[in-house]
């Protein structure tokens, strides 16, 4: 009696062990990769979007550690001889339900107040001959409007923690865009748990927040950790009350191949500027900084990875508002980042495969 007893004690060890293993695979899926020079996808479980949407409570955001960026050598002056640029595109923007205020303060009364409407001093003032910078979503009026919040945080596990990126919404089909290093580790691999939030201020979701449904990156970014291939594109399922992000938000357009030199606005949560509490905008005009590369004057540093740069900014109306690039990397201290210029090179291939 005794021996069966103890052989019904390892029959239920052995069960449980398998049932921890299980559960620990399935928290990193397994790459699909797609045919040659194609994108390579993850993508989540019914059950594993709940658990994300579990997990990231507003403690747990607060608690997220901003994501270091990649270095980037920028091409020297005498080499700047830019590639073909290849023929121009863009896809336009598209504007929130107009009920979508009224719904987000039924559904998230708690973000809405308390420090979710608090006023911040103005005293910003912009960087001669370099960039003008401006704090975004401290300020009431802009928070709850297009584009500005579009922009939010994109939380997510890596093998050393919790960690947070920037990210907007790019298509009517849910999906953002953000650096391929906040989604692929270059040299690492997958990352996991990602959960976005549209308008995040200081933790606070007024929008909800929306776990990813499947993330896709470059093989090239995967092999190389190249400044040109660091993007990344999710699509997101929809909140805890089956609401998608752009029924609250709408989305930003997209634009390629378009020249070096353009007038961007940067959007990021930059931790060296207001603890990455809340949206922050570098204006300035790109330059050359290599094949399919962006350089632009700014002081973001980790948590803007993945921040859009947007051409021809026009606030309060979806009207232009191109995505152009995503905050990649840069040096601290420089006033200077880069990003992949978006081109047939990355974005279309990206979007093409993941149905933006």
């Amino acid at each position: 009696m005794f021996k069966n007893k103890r052989l019904g004690w390892t029959i239920v060890c052995l069960l449980l062990v398998t049932i921890l293993l299980t559960v620990a695979v399935q928290a990193r899926p397994t790459v699909q990769v797609q045919g040659q020079g194609a994108t390579a996808s993850i993508a989540a479980t019914e059950a594993g979007q709940q658990e994300v949407l579990k997990m990231w409570t507003r403690e747990a955001r607060l608690a997220a550690k901003p994501m270091p960026m990649p270095a980037v050598s920028p091409a020297e002056p005498d080499q700047a001889d830019p590639q073909s640029l290849g023929k121009a595109g863009f896809t336009n923007g598209g504007a929130a339900q107009p009920s979508a205020d009224l719904k987000a303060r039924r559904q998230f009364p708690e973000a809405w107040q308390g420090t979710g409407d608090e006023q911040l001093p103005d005293d910003i003032a912009g960087t001669p001959a370099i960039y003008t910078s401006y704090r975004v979503n401290g300020y009431a009026p802009m928070w709850k409007k297009y584009p500005f919040y579009t922009v939010g945080r994109l939380y997510f596990t890596t093998p050393s923690g919790n960690s947070y990126c920037t990210a907007s919404v790019i298509s009517p089909n849910n999906i953002i865009v953000t650096a391929g290093h906040c989604v692929y580790g270059y040299g690492v691999g997958w990352y996991w748990n990602w959960s976005f939030v549209p308008a995040d201020r200081n933790g606070a979701a007024p929008y909800g927040s929306f776990p990813w449904a499947s993330a896709r990156v470059l093989p090239n970014w995967q092999n190389t950790g190249a400044t040109r291939y660091d993007v990344a594109v999710i699509t997101l399922g929809n909140n805890q009350y089956g609401v998608p992000v752009t029924n609250y938000v709408g989305w930003l357009g997209r634009s390629w191949n378009y020249d070096y030199v353009q007038h961007h606005h940067a959007f990021g949560y930059p931790s060296n500027i207001m603890a990455g509490k809340y949206t922050y905008v570098c204006a300035a005009e790109s330059f050359y900084g290599g094949d399919d590369v962006l350089g632009m004057g700014c002081d973001m540093t980790f948590g803007s990875s993945g921040g859009p740069w947007i051409r021809s900014f026009w606030p309060y109306a979806a009207v232009g508002d191109w995505v152009n690039s995503v905050v990649s990397g840069g040096t601290p201290g420089t006033n200077t980042f880069y990003g992949a210029r978006f081109s047939d090179f990355n974005i279309v291939p990206l979007c093409n495969d993941q149905g933006c």
